[in-house]
């Protein structure tokens, strides 16, 4: 009998460590939250306040590698992409040295955990 009940406990205790799923409204809200951050007008302030993260320079001619087209903004869009670039000096130095201009990002998205993918000529 003890050995029952002590075998129900450790089952117990194990189903209380595993976490329950997100509810379909958390992610709905979740999936909410990343497509408004990757508007064309929230980008700009992303941009000019990353900093200290990791962020992925990906090319256009090597998209079809990865399987995702972004659909680039406006000229006037990516104009204030390059302008916050150009206002966010740390971003500027790490771009700088992997010799990347302002003026060759044609379009970046702001990912899930928070970092930037830019895309490139």
């Amino acid at each position: 009998m003890k050995k029952r009940i002590s075998v129900l406990n450790l089952v117990i205790a194990l189903s209380l460590l595993i976490p329950a799923p997100p509810s379909a409204n958390a992610q709905e809200t979740t999936r909410k939250e990343h497509r408004r951050m990757n508007w064309a007008e929230n980008l700009p302030e992303s941009v000019r306040n990353f900093h200290g993260k990791r962020f992925t320079v990906l090319h256009y001619h090597t998209q079809h590698e990865t399987g995702h087209h972004p659909k680039p903004g406006t000229k006037k869009e990516i104009e204030a992409i390059r302008s916050a670039v150009r206002g966010n000096k740390w971003l500027t130095a790490e771009l700088r040295a992997r010799k990347i201009r302002p003026e060759d990002i044609q379009w970046v998205e702001r990912t899930m955990n928070g970092s930037l993918i830019f895309y490139i000529k």
